[in-house]
């Protein structure tokens, strides 16, 4: 008998492995608009109603699933018609329901609103810390995406989920606004001038918004990478959040003559707004563009901005749980990510990737015409594919983590450019300094790393990451290569920066 229920508890644990594959990947794709709630259940709000995890912070979400939609925006100076549009509920919705009642009608969960109003209050009472504020917005961020850690946008109304970058967007006003990276918001929000909506794009970890003659694209990776592309003279205004400090870079503005770069710090957070030609444009010659301008004023950026230019802002990359704590960058990752968007300015950096195991999404973004692609994807091991038409050398850089590739041992780690070693710089600044071979330069902290590759001449190139061989594996890993070499085609490929470049395409716009 005891034998028997042996055989039967290991039957059940085969049968709860084998389903945890399949949990994973709840959430995880790009779900709909208005989807959000199936994963989370009809019934989550009932057990949760004291709180929904959010009272232990903040005492007025005790009882949150019995207060009227209403009550609940005024508590958190949200107003309700942009709660409303925002969560995708109907305009006329009687804002007298209740948060479980409107649960049960329209199928947005209490823990979706509560954890909306977590990312969008505007009343912070005074005894919560900003630890505290943004270990609720992670929480909140992960409530609504539940099991999924790729990278990717969930979009629901006109808000959106990453794993990184969350925020919503106002199509008539051209206006992003709550724009948030790992939880910290940075900006309240930042208008675009006369941007007249026409479509969208959203998929994976892009949502593209095209605009008359302008274009936003917002990314969800570590560097929280928004883009703002101008066809004509436009007038972008950044509105800072609570304690984020913005000051010109007059030392590399000065340097660079004809581009402009900001600063945006809060607290232990470095980013940069960035203003400059658009290399991705189809007509872009070697004049300098003039016109860009940058005021800065109290909790206010006004860039102006001409046809071909675009301001970016990009910050140094920092995963979610590293916000949460004291945390400063190196002095040589900060310089690293200095120089990098100095170099995206000139043009000189044709694009970037980022790569993350806990999800089945990358992120990479182009600045200059480039295709990038995954090739092979293993533990410790990541091909990729550029190719580009351009005659001038160019810095491609990757972002990876601990889980991706193992950094624990940074001697081993081993980057080739079509089956050869590259050399490894002494810093940054010998990337950018031309040359007709390829170069190479890492900086790695708290279990992530970020790679820079200088490839001196294009047509179509092939770039291996992977670890060098440890004593008695050297065999496995030459028939491992051997093997991988011999395939006609490899095991999996996912586009990436083609996306980016095929701006031309329209799409129908998605109705809410």
């Amino acid at each position: 008998m005891k034998n028997l229920d042996i055989s039967i508890l290991c039957v059940l644990l085969i049968v709860v492995l084998g389903a945890s594959p399949s949990l994973a990947q709840m959430g995880q794709g790009g779900n709909a608009a208005g989807g959000m709630g199936q994963g989370m259940g009809q019934g989550m709000g009932q057990g949760m109603m004291n709180g929904y995890g959010f009272d232990q912070y903040d005492s007025r979400f005790s009882g949150f699933g019995s207060m009227t939609f209403e009550e609940a925006c005024n508590n958190f100076g949200v107003p309700v018609e942009t709660a409303l549009s925002d969560l995708g509920l109907p305009e006329d919705m009687d804002t007298k329901l209740t948060v479980l009642e409107v649960e049960e009608q329209y199928g947005v969960t209490g823990q979706e609103i509560a954890s909306y109003m977590v990312m969008t209050m505007k009343k912070t009472p005074t005894s919560l810390n900003s630890r505290q504020r943004l270990m609720m917005c992670q929480q909140a961020v992960q409530n609504v995406r539940g099991m999924g850690q790729g990278m990717y946008f969930m979009h629901q109304g006109r808000f959106a989920y990453g794993n990184y970058t969350t925020f919503s967007f106002d199509p008539d006003a051209g206006e992003i606004s709550n724009f948030a990276l790992s939880g910290d918001q940075i900006f309240n929000s930042v208008t675009v001038s006369d941007f007249a909506f026409k479509d969208e794009h959203l998929a994976g970890a892009a949502s593209i918004y095209y605009g008359k003659d302008s274009r936003i694209l917002l990314h969800d990776n570590p560097m929280g990478i928004m883009q703002i592309m101008a066809f004509a003279n436009k007038t972008v205004i950044f509105n800072l959040s609570e304690y984020v400090e913005a000051g010109v870079d007059t030392e590399l503005s000065d340097d660079l003559g004809d581009a402009i770069i900001v600063n945006i710090t809060k607290n232990n957070f470095e980013g940069s707004l960035i203003v400059f030609k658009n290399y991705l444009a189809t007509v872009t010659d070697d004049e300098p563009l003039e016109g860009l301008d940058v005021k800065v004023s109290g909790d206010k950026v006004t860039v102006t901005l001409v046809n071909n230019s675009v301001v970016m802002f990009r910050a140094s990359p920092m995963d979610p749980a590293l916000m949460q704590t004291g945390y400063m960058y190196g002095s040589h990752a900060a310089y690293m990510n200095r120089m990098l968007n100095r170099e995206i300015a000139r043009g000189m950096v044709g694009a970037e990737i980022a790569l993350r195991a806990g999800g089945n999404n990358s992120s990479a973004v182009n600045y200059t015409p480039m295709g990038m692609q995954i090739r092979e994807r293993d533990r410790d091991r990541i091909v990729l594919a550029v190719e580009s038409n351009l005659s001038d050398g160019k810095v491609i850089t990757i972002n990876l983590d601990n889980e991706t590739i193992n950094l624990s041992n940074p001697d081993r780690l081993r980057l080739r450019i079509d089956g050869n070693a590259i050399e490894r710089a002494e810093n940054i600044d010998k990337l950018f300094a031309g040359g007709n071979r390829p170069l190479c330069y890492l900086v790695q902290e708290n279990e992530t790393a970020t790679m820079a590759v200088y490839i001196p001449e294009f047509s179509e190139h092939e770039i291996v990451i992977d670890l060098e061989p440890e004593a008695g594996e050297e065999e496995a890993g030459e028939e491992r290569a051997t093997e991988t070499e011999s395939k006609s085609t490899p095991a999996f490929e996912i586009g990436l920066g083609v996306a980016v470049l095929t701006f031309t395409c329209r799409l129908r716009r998605r109705r809410q």
